[in-house]
This record gives structure tokens, C-alpha cells and sequence, in this order.
């Protein structure tokens, strides 16, 4: 019978509470749908009983000398509010514990603001490193010797795992599913919590459409839909405005208002979020790949993805070729 794993979370007080609890999840369904305990999920903190979250419940936690390191097989450090985070930080216990199984641990990874509790440890030098976008500025600046990823959901450098934060979370902790267990059962996992299951982890936390809900005016976020959908389709102005009931004039001066940008490079953006889902098919050549994503050809793909992405497609391809695999 295959080996019990101990998944350990050590938390405090002000943690997110979903960054511990959606992996936790995971795991947890993984036990019921194996049929075994193929995880022990383990919430630990300097002190046992109740810790209290943000969202304003608690989490009963066990102490900390109840989970050695050298007993963990996966450390997964959830986020917090910024008190949260700070005051874990100044806590020697906590971080002499977590330092020691961040060393010991098959895997390390942290979830959200949690990369900074992991950052201190000095696990993550040199590596590239996820978090929740919020504070992708801030880890950049208090760890200089890491790579900070502003966009992916999540991030595997070698034994180190780390995600952007609340729901990334359980997309990051669906692929040490796989890792461990295959693609059926994550797979089973993802539909039980009917959650989108394969995200990869390069998948950006933003995309176009998402930004363009944010808009005042939701006809950008439909349109922003409807462009998604019709690629290939003749997107000038004068198509997009009548689609938002607008004239052409006003269309252009309403979305650089709303989104900043003009229409021509909101629909690059479409675009060029599609072409980066293409990219993910390793069957796909270049020149399908601008096509269904309603490019002119591969050299116009290839210029305007260097100036968003810095790199070329097939960079980006290899860079994340293992992941997207």
C-alpha cells in the first residue's frame, strides 16, 4: 500500500484563511477518492488550539513540536493580512520551525504572502518565485535575490512550489496531486471541487477580459467576451463600436478612459492572451497558432509578443514547455 505523505501548514493569526484551507481540500478529497490516506494534512502553530483568519473564523491548529520536519513530506506556507505576515515573521519559533522544514521537506512551497515567510528562510535564492500580485513589489524589493513572477498563478523551481494566492492555491496544489499521483487523479479531485482542473501555472492572474470587468461600463467586459470568441473576425473600430452600440469616436475615447489603452492594442491584448493558450498545445505550429489567434502571421505574432511578454513565443514555449506538458 502506498505511503501516508504529511502535508503540514503552519499558520497564525490573520492568515487567509483559504490559502490554507483550499490545499488542504485537495488532499483531503484526494484521501476520499483514492480510497487510503494517501495524505495527512497537518495544521500546525507556535501555540495549539484556535487561529483566528481574516475572514473572521478560526482554525484549530496543533502545536508545533507535534510535527517534526524531518516527518513532513509537503510544506505549505499560507499567506496573511500584512500584520499577519509580519508578526509571523518576528515570531523566532514559528520561523526556526519553518526554516528547518523548508530544508527537511520533499517539497516547499508557499501559497500567497506566504512566499515572504519562505523568502526568509533563504529557500527560495535564485529561484523564480510567485505571489499574489498585490505584493509582488514588496517581495521584489525585501528579497532582491529572488525572481519575482508578477504574472504566473504559480511557480516549481526545482523542490520549491509557490502560487499567487487564494484560489491559486488549489491550482498549485492539483499539480502536486499529479506530481504524486497522476493526471486521473487530480483530474477527479478537480471535478469533485469543480474547479477548472490544468490551469497551468505560467497561466497569467490576469487577462484582458478579466480587466475589462473591472470597467464601469460592462459592454467592455462582454466585448472583451465576444472578441474571445471571434478571433479571426474583422475587429476594426468601427466593428467593436457598433457591437457597443457606440460611435466609433466615442467607442475610442471610452476605452482608453476605462482601460487605458486604445481599442487597437485592447484587441492585441485578446489576441495575444489567446496566442499564449495556444502555446500550451506543443502540437500547434506557429503559424496555426497565429491564425486562430487572428494575426496576420507568424512575424506579426512574434513582434507583438516580444513587446508584451519581453521574449519570443518559442521562449516562452521552452521556458514553460515542462510545465505545459
Amino acid at each position: 500500500m502506498a505511503k501516508t505523505r504529511t502535508i503540514a501548514l503552519p499558520i497564525f493569526p490573520n492568515l487567509q484563511s483559504l490559502d490554507a484551507t483550499g490545499p488542504g481540500q485537495v488532499f483531503g478529497s484526494a484521501n476520499q477518492l483514492l480510497g487510503f490516506e494517501a495524505y495527512r494534512i497537518r495544521f500546525v502553530a507556535t501555540k495549539a488550539g484556535a487561529v483566528k483568519t481574516t475572514a473572521g473564523f478560526a482554525l484549530t491548529a496543533e502545536p508545533l513540536r507535534a510535527v517534526p520536519p524531518k516527518s513532513i513530506d509537503t510544506l505549505i506556507i499560507p499567506g496573511g493580512d500584512d500584520k499577519g505576515v509580519r508578526d509571523a515573521l518576528r515570531d523566532k519559533q514559528l520561523m526556526t520551525w519553518i526554516a528547518a522544514a523548508a530544508k527537511e521537506a520533499r517539497r516547499a512551497c508557499s501559497v500567497c504572502s506566504g512566499a515572504f515567510l519562505l523568502a526568509a528562510t533563504g529557500a527560495l535564492k535564485g529561484k523564480r518565485v510567485a505571489t499574489h500580485w498585490s505584493a509582488t513589489t514588496d517581495l521584489q524589493r525585501i528579497h532582491p535575490d529572488i525572481d519575482v513572477d508578477a504574472e504566473s498563478i504559480y511557480v516549481n523551481e526545482g523542490k520549491c512550489w509557490t502560487s499567487a494566492g487564494v484560489t491559486t492555491g488549489i491550482d498549485m496544489a492539483l499539480a502536486l496531486l499529479e506530481q504524486d499521483h497522476g493526471r486521473d487523479a487530480a483530474t477527479a479531485v478537480a471535478r469533485q471541487l469543480v474547479v477548472y482542473m490544468r490551469r497551468p501555472g505560467h497561466q497569467t492572474q490576469f487577462s484582458t477580459a478579466l480587466n475589462a470587468q473591472s470597467a464601469t461600463d460592462d459592454r467592455l467586459a462582454k466585448l472583451a467576451t465576444w472578441i474571445e470568441g471571434n478571433l479571426a473576425a474583422r475587429l476594426d473600430v468601427e466593428t467593436l463600436a457598433d457591437r457597443a452600440a457606440m460611435s466609433p469616436r466615442t467607442f475610442h475615447r471610452h476605452v482608453r478612459q476605462e482601460l487605458g489603452v486604445s481599442p487597437a492594442k485592447f484587441v492585441e491584448a485578446v489576441r495575444l492572451d489567446a496566442a499564449r493558450r495556444l502555446l500550451d498545445k506543443r502540437t500547434m505550429d506557429l503559424a496555426r497558432i497565429s491564425d486562430q489567434a487572428g494575426f496576420s502571421g507568424p512575424d506579426h505574432l512574434i513582434r507583438a509578443f516580444a513587446r508584451r511578454f519581453g521574449m519570443t513565443p518559442a521562449a516562452y514555449r521552452q521556458m514553460h514547455g515542462r510545465q505545459a506538458s
